[in-house]
């Protein structure tokens, strides 16, 4: 199975410090790491995470680092293109970075789009669905086969 990461994905588990689904994203990511997922992340979002952990309390851009030069090892990285570009500027929503994203995901023909995003899975949840939107939680509960009471 193909997962497209959204950067707070990427932000869970280099800056995990007090983010709700850090434990979720981090089993996501082993997951991907051991071989039972594909996962795809874009360069944007590995700039903007970067950015998150530069403005981190005590800076903790070399910890991101450290922790991204393993997670390259294991994960796809690729550039949005400009049909993704342009598919999320004709979408009627406030968050383009996750359209875009979202978009990318399809393109590239991603099984499911993981973000902790809740206001964008509920703003387009059964909306425009071509791939599945879910949270890690959601996501790992499913991949367990237990419920995720969200």
């Amino acid at each position: 199975m193909k997962v497209m990461l959204d950067t707070n994905l990427l932000i869970d588990v280099l800056c995990p410090d007090g983010r709700p689904s850090s434990t979720a994203s981090a089993t996501v990511f082993r997951s991907i790491k051991e071989g039972f997922l594909k996962g795809e992340i874009s360069t944007q979002s590995i700039i903007d995470a970067a950015y998150v952990a530069s403005q981190t309390e005590g800076g903790r851009l070399p910890v991101f680092k450290s922790k991204m030069l393993e997670i390259i090892n294991y994960v796809n990285i690729d550039t949005l293109n400009t049909f993704s570009i342009y598919a999320a500027l004709q979408r009627d929503s406030a968050d383009f970075e996750d359209d875009a994203l979202y978009e990318h995901a399809y393109d590239t023909g991603c099984d499911v789009f993981l973000t902790s995003d809740k206001d964008f899975i509920k703003q387009h949840r059964g909306e425009d669905e071509r791939i599945p939107f879910f949270t890690p939680e959601e996501f790992v509960a499913k991949l367990t086969g237990q419920t995720s009471g969200q």
